[in-house]
C-alpha cells in the first residue's frame, strides 16, 4: 500500500488538491464526540482549520478507532459524510474522495513506524502484541481499498 503511495504520490496529491477547502476540525477522533439528548457535541477545537474535504474522516475512522469495524465505518460513514455535505454544498464534481489515500497518508507511515519501534524496554508479549496491532490495523486499512 505504502509503496504505492510512494510510487503515485504526485497522482494522488493532485486529486487531492481538487477537492474543496472546507473547515476542519484536525483533531477528529471517537474521544472528541459526545452524544447529549440526542445530539452530537465535539469538542477540543484548538486545531481547527482549513483543511481538504475527508480529512477529519480519514482521522475518525482511523485514529484509534475500533479496528474490527474500521472497515464497516469507512464503508457507511464516507458515503453518510459526503451526502450530508451535499445538502449544503454541490459537491457533484467530485468523483474521487481521495479519503482510503488520507488514511494511508496520514497514518500507515505511522503505523509502520510504532512497528519498528516497538519493544524499548516492554516485556516481550507486550511488545509482540503490540506489533500484532499495529499489523492488523495496517491489514483492515488495506481491506478498505476495495470498498472505494
Amino acid at each position: 500500500m505504502l509503496i504505492d503511495i510512494d510510487e503515485n504520490a504526485d497522482k494522488i496529491f493532485k486529486r487531492i488538491e481538487k477537492l474543496p477547502i472546507v473547515l476542519c476540525h484536525r483533531d477528529f477522533w471517537v474521544a472528541n464526540l459526545f452524544d447529549s439528548d440526542g445530539k452530537t457535541i465535539l469538542i477540543d477545537w484548538d486545531t481547527a482549520g482549513w483543511g481538504y474535504l475527508g480529512e477529519d474522516m480519514a482521522s475518525l475512522i482511523a485514529d484509534e478507532a475500533d479496528i474490527e469495524h474500521m472497515v464497516e465505518y469507512y464503508r457507511r460513514c464516507i458515503p453518510a459524510y459526503y451526502k450530508g455535505f451535499s445538502e449544503y454544498a454541490d459537491i457533484s464534481r467530485i468523483t474521487d474522495n481521495c479519503v482510503y489515500e488520507m488514511i494511508l497518508l496520514m497514518f500507515g507511515y505511522r503505523l509502520v513506524e510504532w512497528y519498528m519501534n516497538v519493544g524499548s524496554g516492554n516485556k516481550l508479549q507486550e511488545t509482540e502484541d503490540e506489533r500484532t496491532l499495529h499489523i492488523h490495523t495496517l491489514q483492515k486499512i488495506y481491506e478498505m481499498r476495495d470498498e472505494q
